[in-house]
């Protein structure tokens, strides 16, 4: 199984259980972060072994134009995230991502040139990567492009983790309550919906139940913090009949209960409780499964 997803795995149990889920997010963060790194520093080693001259020459060349890698990889090394780019200039094309990892990275050398010639700057940072026999030492400002560099992908990774965990997350969390309380696979459909276009809103939702008369049951799936607004909101827009969170204030509750939604508030108990709760909202909706 690979490691993502055995975090989605790890991700349902937690929730299953009452438990936080952020701890899986936390690792998931960490391991892309390390597999980055590592990689990063034996580029590095090939880069900088590979050109003679004593300048960030080799940096710009291996890590900003290089035509090689993505338009992902250019914003990162040179220290500015792509969604910042998106923001700032109205789009990512690579051109464009291109020209904006140059201006920053003629700002960040500069920057950092006018700090090595301060007189009362004492600090000095050589970070030194060895690969097999080869070794190679970073200057103090090759050594804080290379920590910048970081400090970008660390951001991004992080930023991406916390947005896509819900989504993916959702189908997983909902066939696994299903295959606990033995409800059969006729009875449940996980597909990816795709959205109406001939409409104006969104009815898009995450995952639908049927009935014994085969009654349409639209159930929506959220994870998010204790109290968050856009709870309700979500399941009006999208006329679900059942909520999924992993947590829920007393006002979401008031809400849902005033819009005659079947919720479940899984951090609220432990898994016997939550499967016994889901078995509830099954009978209340006529769904069959086996007892």
């Amino acid at each position: 199984m690979k490691f993502e997803d055995q975090i989605i795995d790890n991700t349902v149990s937690r929730l299953l259980k009452g438990e936080d889920y952020r701890y899986e997010v936390i690792n998931s963060i960490n391991a892309q972060f390390l597999d980055f790194s590592i990689q990063f520093f034996k580029d590095i080693v090939a880069a900088k072994f590979n050109f003679q001259e004593i300048n960030l020459l080799w940096y710009k060349k291996n890590f900003i134009l290089n035509n090689q890698l993505s338009s992902d990889e250019i914003a990162i090394y040179s220290g500015i995230n792509k969604k910042t780019i998106t923001n700032i200039c109205g789009g990512a094309k690579k051109d464009i991502v291109v020209n904006v990892a140059e201006v920053n990275f003629k700002y960040l050398t500069h920057l950092i040139r006018e700090l090595e010639e301060d007189p009362d700057h004492k600090l000095n940072i050589q970070i030194k990567i060895t690969y097999g026999d080869i070794p190679v030492e970073l200057t103090l400002a090759e050594s804080l492009l290379v920590l910048n560099a970081l400090a970008t992908k660390k951001i991004a990774i992080r930023g991406g983790a916390w947005s896509s965990i819900g989504k993916r997350v959702e189908k997983p969390l909902m066939i696994e309550l299903c295959r606990i309380c033995k409800v059969d696979p006729k009875h449940y459909n996980a597909d990816i919906f795709k959205k109406d276009k001939s409409v104006l809103v969104d009815r898009e939702v995450d995952f639908k139940l049927y009935s014994r008369s085969r009654k349409e049951i639209r159930c929506e799936v959220k994870l998010m913090g204790k109290g968050n607004p856009e709870s309700a909101d979500a399941v009006i827009a999208r006329d679900s009949d059942v909520f999924i969170a992993d947590t829920l204030s007393s006002a979401n509750k008031k809400q849902l209960e005033s819009l005659n939604i079947e919720y479940l508030s899984l951090k609220d108990n432990n898994q016997e409780t939550n499967i016994r709760n889901f078995i509830k909202i099954l009978d209340k909706l006529d769904v069959p499964y086996e007892r």
